[in-house]
């Protein structure tokens, strides 16, 4: 059946199978079938909207749903036929294109998905219906209808939460969501009915008879009624163009880049990459590039810059490269007085820009550096010599020791995660990664000011790079082994982590032994067939698992020893040089396995898990569903580390040194030099190379480091003419080249690898294994609370205490404290109304009553999240008894002269506390608890009961003070922290604060 369908494709397109290495790439070969489990789809408009769903299933997370401007605008939609429910997980087989989602229903129906380019709307087309009529429910995460406002404009729906219609200006995300059947046989008709659907409302819906067995709902969203409606009634008629839009502008972009090989499940995954790569690059605020989906939809300097290369610069697509370039360069810090003076920012978000990352700046200035290479735009160089200046000098004056060596904090490189008790990977205070990019920033800032005419500076540049190499040698490098230090510490003293760190310092080592030991020793102890670990498998810290709850939160796990899909691109960089391409394409066709096979349909994720669980057969994907620098590395090593393709502009010039893996023997790609593309063809079997140049090319040179059996090069130097085809033909130690009929020999020399020469032994890669009594999954030394414990109940239990708390006092004890501006934590969330305490022979319950509780549905087995509590309790009443300090950044005391000698946290599950801060017992919730979550948002209540036996059986001499603020778990999930106020609110920071030392509270609760 296949080879039928595949002859049938042949004869649609016109073209034979020996001539598809010709053919235009299209959306419908690169067709992904899903049938069985689904799998996740995401989508972007390239504006600040993305659309995250499932192929044929139900959503299986919150953060699923249709997002713009880095906000949840709409959950989900529920489609009824006849008042019956058709659920998505009833669809038999999806067909994912990277343009849109088709789904084939049991009953027949067809609904093809397709978010829209540049306008913010969702187009549902519905075909083969036999049903009468037609009841669209547009689904959002909340707890009530009253949250909504709700209109109905000529039998379209338009809703908007209270909240956003509170929007700060510079949110910027879009208010009123619009609902439209566009082609019904009657007027729709817009119901106000709520409806629960799993954890979603839908607060109305709209309903349509329908005349023909085929209909198209359009969601739309805008600022106000008016243009939301406007959009709804244009898009009832041009949706047809927009949805044919799109799918042309996907097809002109892998077009654009064309390459073609004689492996096509290869090319699949190559061209879905190059899609999904380029659905991240986005027009949010400024042009930019989305680190990640679903919860980086922002820019992180950092992944932009080592993300542009295969993002944009290998594919052609310079004029993105050079805005985003441009974006960053503006929001470069310029105050001499600040201590980040120079440094490009690690993270820019609608609301805020932060520059808290040593690797962003030198990153940028090597992304400058290549775009350069590919364009040799020096008008633009000039523009951003004043850029990289500042960088160095910033640097320069703030950042660096008598070494030259640039200091940092412990968590400003990408090993960035932070825990409650600070970086859970510190490595400062100077980190070999960030001392071998910033001696390629000095060196590349070197020759760009010798570029502009500022010779002192290039000069000066030069030198310090110099010294930043010979301290390198002495300080890092343990010269016996070859192994680089991960980092120095404070004190000098060096750390001996074996991470994958070191293979950035490649560039930096000088002798050649060093470097192949360097690269031999991490091949076999952190590559493994699906990637480069985080943390050798053999350091006691490892964590083979991402998230593993309840034994550690995931970002214990983040950077020690979990797979970082986009590490593999250096590694392949250096595996391909070594002559070690069939190793390394082990690992390329681990990630062409996960686009085409496993995971969120043709694209790549930010983590794999190190190892199997057991009973499992591949290690779990984990992190965003799609990671830009993870999709960008995968297709910058298919153009320079396989293909081999190397510009230099400036000259103009191109090099080609293919190292194709034995499955590959011929390629056909077009490469981007300056305002030209050239075609490239390889039949490296038969020593045939082909070079076509355009009518509107430049002349160019030519080298070419051809390769032989034997692993050794055969190397020639020619010109290429503008409107040419050159034929070069390599054998027996000859080339010849034939153009316009006519064939010379080309003077050429057979060239020895030296390096090659320097391997002693095989390389191979490793082989997870999970070690017996490993640290990290033997679990905490206190006890472990579970679900069906803490969630006990007694109507009949004994009171020991009730008590009420005034509704609005949350504004802390000065009455000026500010929520945090994120439209996530809703008002009233940290507004605490009552307060109860049972207790029979075996527990006690507590149950905690807000004016309102929040679940952005981030961790749906919390039951709620962003409110934070804790309860001290004095159970001896003796005064200057017990610790007064309340802890997890609470800042506040218990009243003199009193203290407790109990305390429990309550947030990302519950923590018992004794008065010197030793853990008694701890609930951590896993994902089923989510059947029996701690906090109810509808009921706006949050219970739980604790074991007699920790705590103590109550008194009447107990007193409790309960303490409520914002919850902050530092982005890795966990019980977590206060959340900190300042004197001005941002997002995530709460506001009002008069003096610092004042407290994180903003609402108390006290009593017997």
């Amino acid at each position: 059946m296949k080879n039928l369908l595949f002859l049938l494709f042949v004869l649609l397109m016109g073209c034979s199978p020996s001539s598809k290495e010709q053919s235009p790439i299209t959306m419908d070969e690169l067709v992904v079938e899903v049938h069985g489990e689904s799998r996740e789809v995401g989508y972007t408009n390239k504006q600040a909207g993305f659309y995250y769903t499932e192929s044929n299933g139900e959503h299986r997370t919150a953060w699923q749903g249709w997002h713009v401007m880095s906000t949840k605008i709409l959950d989900d939609y529920a489609l009824l036929f006849d008042e019956k429910h058709l659920k998505k997980s009833d669809a038999q087989l999806a067909f994912v294109y990277p343009h849109q989602l088709l789904r084939t229903y049991k009953i027949g129906i067809l609904e093809r998905v397709t978010l829209l380019d540049s306008v913010d709307a969702l187009i549902v087309e519905l075909s083969n219906i036999k049903a009468k009529s037609l009841s669209v429910l547009p689904l959002f995460s909340g707890s009530d209808s009253s949250e909504f406002v709700i209109r109905s404009e000529n039998g379209s729906l338009l809703i908007a939460r209270h909240n956003h219609l509170r929007r700060t200006p510079e949110k910027n995300y879009p208010v009123w969501i619009g609902v439209m059947i566009a082609d019904g046989s009657a007027r729709p008709e817009v119901r106000l009915n709520p409806t629960y659907i799993n954890t979603s409302i839908s607060p109305a819906s709209v309903r349509s008879l329908l005349s023909s067995s085929q209909t198209t709902v359009i969601f739309a969203a805008g600022d106000t009624e008016a243009a939301t409606t406007a959009l709804l009634h244009r898009l009832s008629r041009e949706f047809p163009d927009f949805v044919a839009q799109r799918k042309q502008r996907m097809e002109s972009t892998v077009n654009r880049s064309f390459v073609r090989t004689d492996s096509e499940r290869f090319d699949k995954a190559l061209h879905w990459a190059m899609l999904s790569m380029d659905a991240l690059i986005m027009n949010q605020v400024k042009k930019g590039i989305f680190a990640g989906l679903p919860w980086f939809a922002n820019y992180w300097g950092r992944d932009s810059f080592i993300s542009l290369p295969g993002a944009t610069l290998v594919t052609g697509n310079f004029a993105d490269a050079k805005e985003i370039l441009r974006s960053f360069a503006e929001w470069q810090e310029r105050d001499p007085k600040s201590p980040n003076e120079g440094r490009i920012p690690n993270l820019v978000t609608p609301f805020s820009i932060s520059y808290n990352t040593a690797d962003g700046t030198p990153w940028f200035v090597s992304a400058l550096y290549d775009y350069a290479r590919y364009t040799n735009d020096t008008t633009f160089m000039r523009e951003m010599y004043p850029v990289v200046k500042r960088s160095i000098e910033g640097t320069l004056k703030h950042r660096v020791d008598r070494n030259v060596f640039v200091t940092h904090g412990d968590a400003e490189t990408w090993m960035d995660a932070v825990g409650p008790n600070g970086p859970w990977s510190p490595r400062g205070n100077r980190a070999n990664d960030i001392q071998a990019l910033w001696y390629k920033q000095l060196r590349l800032g070197s020759v760009l000011a010798a570029f502009v005419g500022e010779i002192e500076n290039a000069n000066r540049w030069s030198e310090l790079a110099e010294k930043v190499a010979i301290s390198f040698d002495a300080h890092f490098l343990d010269h016996a082994s070859g192994f680089v230090y991960d980092h120095l510490n404070a004190d000098g003293t060096r750390d001996s982590s074996f991470r994958p760190n070191q293979l950035f310092t490649f560039g930096l080592l000088r002798n050649p032994l060093h470097r192949y030991s360097m690269f031999k020793g991490a091949t076999e102890k952190l590559v493994y067939e699906h990637g480069v670990a985080s943390l050798w498998q053999g350091d006691e810290n490892f964590h083979p698992f991402h998230e593993y709850p309840p034994y550690y939160p995931k970002d214990a796990a983040y950077h020690n020893g979990i797979v970082w899909t986009w590490l593999a691109g250096t590694w392949i960089d250096q595996a391909t040089y070594y002559g070690q391409s069939q190793l390394a394409f082990r690992v390329t066709n681990n990630m062409v396995h996960q686009i085409l096979d496993r995971g969120a349909v043709g694209t790549i994720s930010e983590l794999v898990e190190a190892a199997p669980r057991p009973g499992e057969k591949e290690p779990r994907l984990s992190g965003t569903f799609s990671q830009a620098w993870s999709l960008a590395e995968f297709i910058r090593t298919a153009y320079q580390a396989y293909l081999g393709i190397y510009v230099d502009g400036s000259i103009p010039r191109v090099v080609l040194t293919p190292r194709l893996p034995s499955v590959i023997d011929r390629a056909t790609v077009r490469v981007g030099v300056r305002n030209f593309f050239l075609r490239i063809r390889y039949r490296i079997s038969d020593g045939i190379l082909i070079i076509e140049s355009p009518s509107d090319a430049e002349a160019l040179e030519l080298r070419v480091e051809w390769p032989l059996a034997d692993g050794n090069q055969q190397h020639f130097d020619v010109g290429i003419k503008p409107n040419s085809t050159s034929t070069f033909t390599i054998e027996n130690r000859s080339v010849h080249q034939e153009v316009g009929g006519t064939k010379q020999p080309v003077r050429s020399t057979f060239v020895g690898n030296a390096d090659l020469a320097l391997s002693f032994g095989p390389v191979s890669l490793a082989t997870p294994e999970l070690r017996e009594n490993l640290k990290a999954l033997g679990g905490p030394g206190h006890p472990l609370l579970q679900n069906d414990r803490i969630m006990q109940t007694n109507d009949q239990a004994r009171l020991v205490v009730e008590m009420n708390d005034p509704v609005g006092d949350d504004k802390g004890l000065s009455g000026s404290y500010l929520y945090p501006q994120t439209p996530n934590l809703k008002p009233g969330s940290l507004d605490i109304t009552g307060f109860r305490v049972k207790t029979d022979e075996e527990n006690v319950y507590f149950r905690m009553e807000f004016r309102n509780l929040s679940n952005p549905g981030w961790h749906p087995e919390y039951g709620f999240q962003l409110t934070y509590a804790a309860i001290a309790i004095d159970k001896d009443g003796i005064k200057n008894s017990g610790q007064r300090t309340v802890g997890r950044n609470a800042n506040i005391s218990l009243p003199s002269n009193l203290g407790y000698e109990t305390i429990i946290y309550v947030g990302g599950g519950v923590r018992i506390e004794d008065a010197k801060g030793v853990i008694l017992a701890e609930y951590i919730p896993i994902p089923d608890d989510v059947k029996r979550p701690l906090g109810d948002v509808r009921k706006k209540t949050i219970e739980f009961a604790l074991p007699v036996a920790v705590l103590g059986e109550p008194d009447d001499t107990w007193r409790f003070f309960v303490y409520v603020g914002a919850q902050d778990d530092h982005g890795g999930a966990g019980l977590g922290d206060f959340r900190s106020v300042s004197s001005r609110a941002g997002e995530w920071v709460g506001g009002g604060k008069r003096r610092p030392s004042d407290p994180n509270i903003y609402d108390v609760i006290v009593g017997k």
